[in-house]
């Protein structure tokens, strides 16, 4: 067997960025056994706070949307069910994952699954490739979404590039790269699951704050540290690693 016989395929929607103060918008999931979709599940999530225009602009998913949506904790249990057992794939896995951990212990429950990154996987099979995002991967491969930026969209994409692998590599290669893209990073302590995931590995500037929480509109909350680097990820990351 080239991967783990029971994959769960997920991806989600939220707010924004930071898995600890930003919320769920959207859930989908394609539990895979032996190869075969076995259930197929997705849902609106009522995030608990405004969804910012410029999500609203990238998902699609309004306020409105979600108005009536449930609560995350009325769809754990459905979650948990489809996610047991199952190896956790999504693209950026660790920051899929950091948003749906966080969520289940917002609600007092734990959750613990072992972690397959499509973005490793694809650097680990393509190494000749220096581009690994989604939009990277539909157009190198001829993949089909039918939502970009929704859920169940990006999820099939994912499934779409996992059978394309399945069939395009010998078993002992695929296994191999996967349990690569399996390795868990080094976490510095005390960051959020998911968090470092979520920074860009692209140029920019970043900031260092006192506090984790933006000040009230209209307070002074002067940055600790200003940096610039050619990664954002890779340099937080040397920040947080010592």
């Amino acid at each position: 067997m080239s991967l783990p016989s029971r994959l769960a395929f997920i991806d989600v929607e939220s707010t924004g960025a930071h898995p600890v103060r930003d919320r769920i918008t959207e859930i989908a999931i394609l539990r895979v056994e032996d190869g075969e979709v076995v259930a197929r599940w997705e849902s609106l999530v009522a995030p608990g706070q405004p969804i910012p225009p410029l999500i609203e602009e990238v998902t699609g998913i309004s306020d409105a949307m979600v108005a009536d949506a449930p609560a995350f904790e009325a769809l754990a249990d459905t979650v948990a069910a489809l996610l047991e057992g199952c190896v956790f794939v999504a693209h950026s896995a660790r920051f899929d994952y950091g948003f749906i951990r966080n969520a289940f212990t917002r609600i007092g429950r734990g959750f613990e699954a072992p972690v397959l990154c499509t973005v490793k996987l694809s650097r680990a099979l393509y190494p000749e490739h220096h581009r690994h995002g989604l939009d990277a991967l539909i157009e190198r491969h001829g993949l089909v979404c039918s939502a970009r930026h929704r859920a169940m969209g990006d999820v099939e994409v994912l499934w779409q590039f996992v059978r394309g692998l399945e069939a395009g590599f010998e078993p002992e290669v695929l296994a191999r790269a996967a349990a690569r893209a399996m390795k868990a990073p080094a976490q510095p302590p005390g960051l959020p699951e998911g968090l470092l995931e979520a920074l860009p590995d692209a140029p920019g500037l970043y900031l260092f704050h006192a506090q984790p929480e933006p000040p009230p509109l209209g307070a002074r909350d002067p940055a600790l540290f200003v940096g610039r680097a050619q990664s954002l990820r890779a340099r937080v990351r040397e920040h947080f690693g010592a």
